[in-house]
């Protein structure tokens, strides 16, 4: 290895990116934000919202909204809207997912768990709630056109759930209140966390990379840019 330079690793290993609704959230963009944050490239996206946790004071006016976004988006009843997914396997992963979950009480909020396409790389969207930690879909990241919707009844319930991960890539908080925001910001164990906006979100100007299992280092930005050099400290007393 003598004379070679190495280069500096910033590994990304994927994500399990929730995305949390207060209480006094705009709730029709929130529900925009999350269909498209969730389904969004088939979900094949290492940002995507996997786990949408809404706090029960405003539960019946999101799954309405988050049912219209869906509708006006990737519509059921539109051929086109099933998901092109890399290849079977992923199809096959999310359904069993899906009904190992629904087989332990989860219930189907959008979509069809059970729809067959003609295409074995395709699926269309499904959204179920009422899921539990006993559910692999709880902790396994999908990689495709699935969400689950989860009830809490406080910030601290909301953040205690979306740190029940081994992931911390992405997340997304939708409240009308900054500093409510930016305190559970603080407290979620993410990368990168968007304020009234969705998790997939990456811009060359901002450092991205993950904690925990969703890797190490960063790229883009200053930050990415000091991780290919090395930090030295010269001192020098007269």
């Amino acid at each position: 290895m003598a004379g070679k330079h190495l280069k500096p690793t910033v590994l990304e290993l994927g994500g399990k990116a929730p995305a949390i609704i207060a209480e006094d959230a705009d709730v029709q963009n929130a529900a925009a934000q999350c269909a498209l944050g969730a389904f969004l490239h088939a979900g094949q996206i290492c940002m995507s919202t996997e786990r949408i946790l809404v706090n029960a004071k405003v539960a019946k006016q999101f799954r309405e909204g988050l049912k219209f976004a869906m509708d006006n988006i990737f519509s059921e009843k539109d051929q086109r809207a099933s998901a092109q997914l890399i290849s079977a396997l992923p199809v096959e992963k999310n359904k069993k997912l899906l009904q190992d979950a629904i087989s332990k009480g989860a219930t189907v909020l959008y979509g069809d768990a059970n729809h067959i396409e003609p295409s074995k790389t395709k699926m269309r969207p499904v959204i179920i709630e009422n899921v539990k930690p006993n559910m692999d879909i709880y902790q396994t990241e999908s990689f495709g056109p699935t969400v689950s919707v989860i009830v809490v009844n406080s910030d601290e319930e909301a953040v205690a759930i979306a740190n029940d991960t081994d992931y911390g890539l992405n997340a997304a908080v939708f409240t009308e209140d900054l500093r409510r925001g930016l305190r559970i910001a603080k407290q979620i164990e993410f990368g990168a966390v968007h304020i009234n906006s969705m998790t997939v979100h990456d811009e060359s100007a901002l450092p991205h990379g993950g904690f925990k299992k969703s890797g190490f280092g960063r790229f883009n930005g200053l930050e990415g840019l000091q991780e290919w050099v090395h930090t030295k400290t010269i001192t020098w007393r007269d």
